[in-house]
């Protein structure tokens, strides 16, 4: 392996003489390589996304770009291998189910990381023809590789095993009406145009499709419902944040999502751990959430409560009644759930005289019924619910006109409250498949952008929560002599960089450092 450009075999000039330091000699064994992944439902234009990403990156950040990776394009060529015809696209709705058919048999055939197995090789192809990791090459340079699309979770997990910071994951969206007329527009059936997009987000088959799932995983969120310039300048702003060539602060919305999301970590439900922050129609953060149990005196118990001097017994006691450290750490929901599924499992079965072998499948086909998704026997309070209590708790703002931000989409339960509290808008990033807002609460509850006289559920558009402090608080300093200092995008390089070399090699640069500072 190149190491350090010889400067392991090569004697070390005196520091106080030389002004490079042992820190930005390492640094700049940093890549400058980036992985950026796609990922989007079918018909979010996410192909629209990548191009323009790779044209920025090329044109006004010098990088040189990798032709666009297409796991599609794998899947044409190994169709054969699991004896399928390859498509054409004549027949846009026709083509969209091949591809998914091939897709799932070739992950079965071969795993769930097939597809980006294939990927990964070629990108190692693409930078050994350019120089690659040699012996007379110090840094692989300013080069971009894209991948145009991802579609399951065992993907993304490879990728960021491999790349780790260096790998970017942008989530592409569009409201389902917008994507279902794309698709017609495209030459789909109208008819087939719901059953593509419901199988492309959350497909059963474990090596099937699952953008939902992976969705959320994203770095950067990206609403393409609108014209090719305004998505251009999101695109542009998200690399300039992620080079630090111009001074960005966040979004009223990235704001409230991190308030949101930093607010889950308060949790202790087993099951999920969600917040939720609310901000006033003028703009200002009135109040954060996370689901979590309940105390006596108002709000919800806390990691303080574990260790809580009571004035009756004049000791240290536990009083923290969540339900991981009380009556024996069960979750009620799914322990009453379960058991109502036994109970109409035994009913079933003794009405229709089944017994035997055959009692465990009348179990296994209830527990697949959308008795699993009841929500109704959780001692938590939802997170959403937290954050209204706690406005209506100190009695000094209005809900009316408010924005609620949650890192998970509310339930029905919630919704109808959010609705009565005078929320307007409400905006998410996990989806949530139990939630039945839009079916039980059609009247007041839309996820139509824009819709007037109904509360708006929209996806999040912006910076992940995840990389909020990390891409908002860069290290470069701001100014220089008095003045604002940036670097040019065609020099600029990435916040997200790693290691060229393995830890012990910058291990052993130190100690070298070290004996040659103790020789002199």
């Amino acid at each position: 392996m190149y190491v350090f450009g010889g400067l392991m075999q090569t004697a070390h000039k005196n520091l106080a003489a030389n002004d490079t330091t042992l820190a930005n000699e390492i640094t700049d064994r940093l890549s400058q390589e980036l992985v950026i992944a796609f990922v989007g439902p079918v018909g979010s234009g996410v192909s629209t996304a990548a191009a323009q990403i790779r044209d920025v990156l090329a044109g006004d950040f010098g990088y040189d770009v990798a032709p666009i990776f297409k796991p599609s394009d794998i899947i044409l060529r190994q169709c054969p291998l699991v004896e399928i015809v390859p498509p054409s696209k004549d027949d846009l709705a026709v083509y969209i189910q091949t591809m998914q058919d091939a897709g799932n048999a070739i992950r079965q055939r071969f795993g769930n990381e097939y597809l980006v197995e294939k990927i990964i090789e070629k990108i190692k192809l693409y930078r050994e023809e350019k120089g690659g990791y040699t012996a007379n090459v110090e840094q692989p340079g300013r080069r971009a590789y894209i991948i145009d699309s991802l579609k399951n979770i065992e993907e993304l997990a490879l990728l960021r095993n491999i790349y780790r910071e260096s790998l970017c994951v942008v989530g592409v969206f569009a409201p389902d009406e917008i994507r279902r007329q794309r698709l017609i527009d495209g030459g789909a059936i109208e008819n087939s145009v719901n059953q593509l997009m419901t199988r492309d987000q959350a497909e059963l088959m474990t090596f099937g499709q699952n953008t939902r799932k992976l969705f959320v995983e994203a770095d950067l969120f990206v609403c393409n419902d609108r014209r090719p310039e305004e998505l251009n300048t999101s695109i542009k702003r998200f690399l300039d944040i992620v080079f630090d060539t111009a001074i960005h602060t966040p979004t009223r919305a990235e704001s409230a999502m991190y308030e949101a999301d930093a607010a889950s970590a308060n949790s202790a439900c087993m099951s999920r751990q969600v917040g939720a922050s609310i901000v006033s129609s003028r703009g200002e953060l009135i109040a954060v959430g996370w689901n979590d149990v309940p105390k006596f005196g108002g709000g919800l118990y806390i990691e303080e409560d574990r260790s809580r001097y009571d004035e009756v017994q004049k000791a240290v006691v536990n009083k923290d009644h969540r339900c991981h450290n009380w009556a024996g750490g069960i979750c009620h929901n799914e322990t009453r759930r379960t058991k109502i599924i036994s109970k109409v499992s035994e009913a079933a079965a003794a009405v229709g005289k089944v017994s035997g072998e055959l009692a465990p499948a009348v179990l296994e086909s209830v527990g697949r019924s959308e008795i699993a998704d009841l929500i109704e026997y959780s001692r938590s309070i939802h997170a959403e619910m937290e954050a209204i209590l706690s406005v209506a708790r100190e009695g000094k703002h209005s809900l009316v006109g408010a924005t609620l931000f949650t890192n998970t989409y509310p339930c029905h339960n919630c919704a109808r409250h959010i609705v009565a509290a005078g929320i307007v808008n409400v905006i998410y990033i996990q989806p949530y498949m139990k939630s039945l807002a839009t079916k039980l609460h059609a009247d007041v509850v839309t996820e139509i952008p824009d819709k007037v006289g109904m509360v708006v559920f929209r996806q999040f558009d912006g910076i992940a929560p995840r990389n909020f402090i990390r891409l908002f608080k860069p290290a470069a300093p701001r100014k220089m002599g008095g003045r604002i200092s940036r670097t040019e995008r065609a020099n600029a390089v990435p916040i997200f960089r790693v290691p060229l070399d393995a830890r012990s090699h910058y291990e052993d640069k130190v100690i070298a450092d070290l004996a040659q500072k103790e020789h002199v």
